[in-house]
C-alpha cells in the first residue's frame, strides 16, 4: 500500500443525504478518497484492528475550513459551494 501525502488530513465529506461530516483521509487513488475517523485512524496507523476506511468520490471530499464548519449544524444554510474540493 502506498502512503498518501494527505494521510491524516482533516476534510469535510458529503455523506449520504448531503450531510456534511468532518473526517480524516487514510489514502487516495484514481478511484477516490478513503476516509476514516480519528479513532480508526489511530488504530490503522498502529497496525491494529480497525474498521476499513470508506471510499468517497473526489467530488464529495473538501478541504477542511474551520470557519465554514461552524455552520454544519444548520443544513438549511449549508453551502457546499463555499468549500474547496481536495
Amino acid at each position: 500500500m502506498e502512503v498518501t501525502e494527505m494521510r491524516g488530513d482533516i476534510v469535510i465529506v458529503r455523506s449520504y443525504g448531503g450531510v456534511p461530516l468532518v473526517r480524516r483521509i487514510w489514502e487516495e487513488d484514481e478511484r477516490g478518497v478513503y476516509i476514516t475517523d480519528d479513532v480508526q485512524l489511530k488504530r490503522l496507523l498502529a497496525g491494529g484492528y480497525a474498521i476499513p476506511p470508506i471510499g468517497f468520490h473526489r467530488e464529495d471530499v473538501f478541504r477542511f475550513n474551520p470557519e465554514i464548519a461552524t455552520d454544519m449544524d444548520d443544513l438549511n444554510s449549508w453551502d457546499w459551494n463555499k468549500l474547496t474540493p481536495v
